[in-house]
């Protein structure tokens, strides 16, 4: 019985590890959308600097910019950095696609931005209903909007 103990202590023991491992590791299997619809530093870059950390940490990350947030992935537009990283959306952005983050901006808010696709930085790619239907549609999806 004591065996039997020893058996079952060390495979809970196991199993709490390989689960704080995978979470650690961001196999979790959660994708996080990061819905950002404002270009104000403060807002953009909390919300830009999480989707980073999280892709640095290994989770499935995607940034959808829409209304004013298509803004933050506009090359030509100065931005302010937040000062609690000291560093801009567009920075953030930049670091969480290095990370493997997909960016997806919305077209029909970049035409209304008076904005084009060669207006956007390198790696963000326009969105289509069908596109985000699908993200939206995930079981695995948890999503944080600003």
């Amino acid at each position: 019985m004591l065996a039997f103990k020893r058996l079952l202590s060390a495979l809970f023991v196991g199993f709490a590890l390989l689960t704080s491992a995978q979470v650690l590791a961001g196999e979790n299997g959660k994708t996080f959308l990061y819905n950002i619809t404002t270009d104000e530093a403060w807002p953009a870059g909390m919300a830009t600097t999480q989707a980073y950390k999280a892709s640095e940490a290994g989770h499935d990350v995607v940034i959808y910019l829409n209304v004013r947030g298509v803004y933050l992935a506009a090359t030509n537009r100065k931005q302010d950095t937040l000062g609690a990283t000291g560093r801009t959306a567009q920075e953030n952005i930049r670091m969480a696609m290095e990370h493997g983050a997909q960016v997806i901006v919305c077209p029909m808010c970049l035409g209304q931005a008076g904005l084009t696709r060669n207006d956007l930085i390198e790696g963000t790619e326009p969105g289509s209903p069908d596109m985000l239907f699908k993200i939206l549609s995930r079981d695995d999806l948890v999503t944080l909007s600003y």
